[in-house]
């Protein structure tokens, strides 16, 4: 269900970039409308924290919550299901539990396997997703990425500005709640490690000191030493670690897909990582869209693989179904 997104108000939030993973997932194995149950949560009004801003709850023959929450999947929480926390372990497993053996087939529509079958392809494939979750190609950074005093006073006054003051809020709440979890909490921690609820403080703890370091930033609070050494930072990622990256992908790409000539895991990461960059830079999600990562790779030249890709994908039932809607909230989330 896609939620009505306002940019002005923080009572929605927009489909993020890691959650089209299993969404495409879902879409290209066949699974079928009635076989699970979507939620888009909005992070503003406590109803996550987990990244990636998805629920996916399966019926039937795999009862399965993908990404807990404090409610569902505490220590103390006697539940069925099973939790999974990262893009790529829920795509594994969405991919693992339909085949076109199993016979759970609703929809009628064929369901093949995504992973790959040698280890020569696991090696390729786990390395192309690793390369697009790489912290120094994170769309999440880019969105808020600011070059100079012009773009960093546009995006603080636009959608991009007022989130990081929503999340700060949220992270905040989250915080206090998970502090308090683990002192009314009777489970202690085994030797050496930490119990369910102290993970979750040192995850949100991480969290809200750098969501702080940029919040600062586009409230006018930090240094003019340490906004020139962020613009540096914004400009060689545009400039340096992106066209690293796509260099990097046109060697490991075998053409027209990641692996070759069918769909499979390493091209659901891709794509949405692509297509968020792509609207980060203004462009649309049809075959021209591409181009408008172009002015901002500092003389990058997009090769042969990389765009034939592109223009597969964009053609592509998935595509259309899942992340082109997600393309206009983002639009819009952006108020561009």
């Amino acid at each position: 269900m896609k939620p009505d997104f306002d940019p002005e108000s923080p009572s929605s939030w927009p489909t993020s970039v890691w959650s089209t993973v299993p969404q495409l997932c879902l879409y290209e194995k066949g699974y079928s409308s009635d076989e699970y149950i979507i939620k888009l949560v909005d992070i503003t009004k406590g109803e996550n924290f987990a990244p990636s801003y998805l629920k996916i709850n399966l019926n039937g023959t795999i009862p399965t919550l993908v990404v807990p929450t404090l409610e569902t999947t505490g220590n103390d929480v006697d539940t069925r299901y099973r939790s999974l926390r990262d893009t790529i372990s829920i795509c594994d497993f969405l991919d693992h539990a339909r085949s076109a053996s199993t016979g759970h087939n609703h929809s009628g529509k064929p369901a093949p396997t995504l992973a790959p079958a040698t280890i020569e392809g696991k090696g390729l494939s786990d390395e192309i997703i690793n390369l697009i979750h790489l912290y120094t190609v994170d769309p999440n950074f880019v969105a808020l990425a600011v070059r100079d005093e012009a773009e960093l006073k546009a995006k603080a006054v636009r959608p991009p500005g007022k989130s990081l003051d929503y999340r700060r809020q949220a992270l905040q709440s989250y915080l206090g709640e998970a502090k308090q979890a683990v002192a009314d909490s009777a489970v202690a921690p085994k030797e050496g490690s930490l119990t369910w609820e102290q993970k979750t403080v040192k995850f949100l703890e991480e969290k809200l000191k750098s969501n702080e370091q940029i919040w600062e930033l586009y409230n006018g609070q930090a240094s003019q030493d340490k906004k020139e050494q962020f613009f540096e930072v914004c400009r060689k990622t545009w400039t340096e670690s992106l066209p690293d990256a796509f260099s990097r992908l046109e060697s490991l790409f075998k053409g027209p897909f990641a692996l070759g000539d069918q769909v499979s895991l390493a091209d659901l990461h891709a794509i949405s990582w692509l297509t968020r960059l792509v609207s980060i830079a203004g462009g649309s999600p049809n075959a021209s869209g591409i181009d408008s990562l172009t002015p901002h790779l500092g003389g990058y030249k997009f090769g042969p693989k990389v765009r034939d890709f592109w223009n597969e994908w964009v053609q592509r039932e998935s595509f259309q179904q899942v992340l082109v809607p997600v393309c206009d909230d983002f639009e819009k989330m952006s108020g561009k």
